[in-house]
């Protein structure tokens, strides 16, 4: 053998690792691409069948880097806006982002080598639900579930609404699992995939697969049918396309505090008939902090007549007992405030110090070493609604829509006739592909609860979202705009509640039971061999 063909080979299984790390992080940025994740993983399972711990871990970790790199380039963007940081320190910052974030691949990746050593040969079977529970639990500062990449695959996401986006990421996987393994057995490189145990694996995996797709088919046609008969409710969503920044910044020139330029806008949907308007998150509006402000609302919002959910930080008490919230507010027809949501996932490092309320030390200690690089909010606990004639507007702000179990947990307490409404602030992104991102991961939730969305961006895209997944409705993106959508809302007389809404972690916990079943079964077979 050649130099040459020894150091190509050699290169081989670094460029498969590439190779998925790019073919699963393009479907995020595009969501047309959505083929390419059913097959992303192949590469890497090739380049890493019969190789040690050590390759495992490596590939892995390449494919993550890959991934994410190419997902997600706008977290140096997002540094320098959010804590004003020169390039060097947010490159830095993100580097450490995506270090961390690839051991997700890695360790899934060294735990699918375990089991392969544990059991005795190639477990087809587990690869799928270690995919599953990878990326579904393990510990990210930003969540990129495989599943949520399909936004634009509507058969595909439909069953959601029974597992949640965890059980499309289980489909994803014997997809994945499955194409590889029947490259190995045609090349000879894993004669074992040949025994009955594998051929059962194979057939049971194309089966769930066609059933899977089947009844997405099915129910995508009855859900589109069902909502299209569902009343609806006039909903104005304002779009200021505000520039985020580290510091508080003046109002708008000819605006001020208590005529911020989402009241103008604001104005334009009432008159054009909305019953209820939406404003993103954004970064101050002073409602909790101005004096004035308060009573300049509740005197425009009290003459429109219409409700209105806005966004503010909130600061309660001084010294000791001073907390401070990220809140949505909802202010009644007459412009009293009526009720707020204070929002319970707080993203890590960027709204608080993660264990700071379990080690009290840590504060002092990152205040010290780390500056203004954290902020320390309080989290909610209440869950609440806004009504608004007769229709329940459940609130989740920003990323707290990447949790799945938390938002079907909201769902599930509403009283009846829910509408998931999402806040969120995406500018700190620029002009980067996270909004789509964010806006795609957001249907998901639609599905996997059967309601409408509305998900207001500052920055857009805005978007109306049906139970099925389609979109209704739509901003473009970089521009101030208002829109005004008639959302299908679940009547009273014919609540539906999802399975996912219901039971929204029982998907991983079968499968872990299942995992180590399997694995036992496995090890028991080969210790009798």
């Amino acid at each position: 053998m050649s130099r040459r063909t020894s150091s190509a080979g050699s290169l081989l299984p670094l460029l498969g690792a590439l190779a998925t790390g790019v073919m699963l992080a393009v479907p995020y940025n595009y969501a047309g691409f959505y083929p390419l994740t059913w097959v992303a993983f192949v590469p890497l399972l090739l380049a890493t069948h019969g190789r040690g711990y050590l390759c495992h871990y490596l590939l892995g970790l390449v494919s993550g880097l890959a991934m994410y790199l190419v997902a997600t380039p706008w977290m140096v963007e997002f540094l320098q806006r959010l804590k004003d940081y020169s390039l060097a320190p947010a490159v830095g910052g993100a580097a450490v982002f995506w270090l961390l974030t690839s051991q997700l691949p890695a360790l899934l990746m060294v735990s699918y080598r375990w089991l392969q050593r544990f059991t005795g040969h190639y477990p087809l079977w587990a690869f799928p639900i270690l995919v599953m529970l990878f990326y579904g639990w393990f510990p990210v500062l930003f969540p990129l579930q495989l599943g949520e990449s399909q936004s634009a695959f509507l058969p595909a996401i439909q069953a959601v609404s029974l597992t949640g986006v965890y059980g499309l990421d289980l489909m994803i996987g014997i997809s994945n699992a499955l194409v590889a393994a029947a490259i190995l057995q045609r090349q000879g490189r894993e004669p074992g995939l040949g025994g009955r145990g594998s051929v059962i694996a194979g057939v049971a995996g194309v089966i769930a697969l066609t059933v899977w797709l089947g009844f997405g088919w099915w129910s995508l046609a009855q859900w589109d049918h069902r909502a299209s008969q569902w009343p609806t409710l006039a909903v104005g969503l304002v779009q200021p396309n505000e520039v985020p920044s580290a510091s508080v910044p003046d109002p708008e020139p000819g605006y001020g505090r208590a005529w911020p330029p989402e009241m103008e806008v604001t104005e334009a949907l009432v008159s054009a008939g909305a019953e209820v308007v939406l404003w993103p998150e954004t970064r101050y509006k002073g409602y909790f902090e101005v004096d004035h402000v308060p009573a300049a609302y509740q005197r425009n919002v009290g003459a429109l007549g219409v409700p209105l959910v806005f966004h503010d930080a909130e600061q309660q008490g001084r010294g000791k007992d001073f907390r401070e919230y990220n809140t949505a507010i909802f202010l009644g027809a007459d412009g009293e405030l009526s009720e707020r949501y204070r929002k319970h996932r707080l993203v890590a490092f960027g709204e608080t110090l993660p264990l700071s309320r379990e080690f009290p030390w840590l504060v002092s200690w990152a205040e010290r070493y780390l500056g203004d690089f954290f902020a320390n909010l309080t989290p909610g606990s209440d869950r609440v609604t806004f009504p608004v004639n007769g229709v329940h507007l459940v609130p989740a702000i920003c990323y707290e829509s990447a949790f799945p179990g938390h938002v079907a947990r909201s769902l599930a307490a509403a009283p009846g006739s829910p509408l998931l409404v999402v806040l969120s602030n995406n500018g700190w992104f620029g002009d980067s592909r996270q909004p789509w991102q964010h806006a795609g991961a957001t249907i998901l939730r639609a599905v996997e609860n059967r309601v409408s969305l509305v998900h207001v961006i500052n920055n857009g895209p805005s978007t109306v979202v049906s139970p099925s997944g389609r979109i209704l409705a739509a901003t473009e993106f970089r521009e101030r705009a208002g829109l005004l959508s008639q959302v299908p809302y679940t009547p009273a007389n014919g609540a539906f509640s999802s399975w996912f809404t219901r039971w929204p972690e029982w998907l991983a916990v079968v499968a872990a039971i299942a995992l180590l079943l399997g694995a036992a079964v496995a090890r028991v077979r080969r210790d009798g061999r």
